[in-house]
């Protein structure tokens, strides 16, 4: 118990916040247990300023990772909200499952869902659901690299924002998810993970999202992790108002237990 208000206490810095439609998953699922059993994780960050620089930040993730014999569930759910002197900053939502089924030594298949809403991406809903094969390239003790690729289907509705030409707007779309991740373990307390997503729409391959995330994570205690990351989204056809590029740069504590 005394571990959980640990977690629930730790703050992570966040220097700018990546609004990418692309979220990367990949890193909980490299903490999936080798044996039968349950992983949980838990991320929190708060920031409370009062003063000249009024601001208030909440936010917090938390992943479940579960491995029975040859399957591996996912559970992911993130958000955020902060505000500073009476005006919203920051306000979003994210949920995710997924599950992969190991076929043989190398191929895996997976499936997946998820929800989403960014008041600052202009997203009411964004929701999604795909399936599709994954190859473990490599697999041994200190390097793991997986490649994936999958059919997912995109239904998005846009704000009502007035003055802008996409208000309220919806749109079905079909894509592919392309993704390389690998991890290697530079020590017995340190490893790093790279995850590079591409998905273009099926119907006109021009319209491409693509995300790249490097991460350093580094164990202070059996239970207990710093993750530093840096990141890069693009969105060719990103809601009327929205810029192009997305970058963050984030230091966080996290506690599995």
């Amino acid at each position: 118990m005394s571990r959980l208000w640990i977690a629930i206490a730790m703050v992570a810095l966040v220097t700018h916040s990546a609004r990418a439609q692309i979220v990367n998953v990949q890193g909980a699922l490299a903490k999936a247990p080798d044996h039968d059993g349950v992983v949980g994780q838990l991320e929190l960050k708060f920031n409370w300023r009062e003063g000249n620089s009024p601001l208030f930040d909440i936010g917090g993730a938390g992943s479940v990772v579960v491995r029975r014999g040859d399957v591996l569930g996912l559970v992911l759910v993130r958000g955020e909200y902060g505000q500073s002197r009476g005006v919203a900053l920051i306000g979003k939502v994210f949920e995710h499952v997924r599950t992969r089924i190991t076929i043989d030594c190398l191929w895996r298949w997976e499936a997946f869902a998820q929800h989403e809403y960014d008041r600052f991406r202009r997203l009411s809903l964004r929701a999604l659901a795909g399936t599709g094969p994954a190859l473990q390239v490599i697999q041994t003790k200190e390097l793991a690299v997986l490649v994936g690729a999958a059919y997912l289907y995109e239904y998005e509705q846009a704000d009502t924002h007035a003055g802008r030409i996409d208000a309220g707007l919806a749109t079905a779309s079909h894509r592919a998810s392309l993704y390389f991740t690998g991890r290697e373990d530079l020590s017995a307390s340190a490893s790093v993970v790279q995850t590079v997503y591409l998905q273009p729409r099926l119907d006109k391959p021009s319209d491409q999202r693509v995300f790249g995330e490097l991460a350093v994570l580094t164990r202070l205690a059996s239970w207990i992790s710093i993750k530093d990351s840096l990141s890069v989204a693009y969105d060719r056809t990103p809601l009327d108002g929205v810029k192009h590029y997305d970058t963050a740069l984030e230091i966080a504590l996290s506690a599995t237990f």
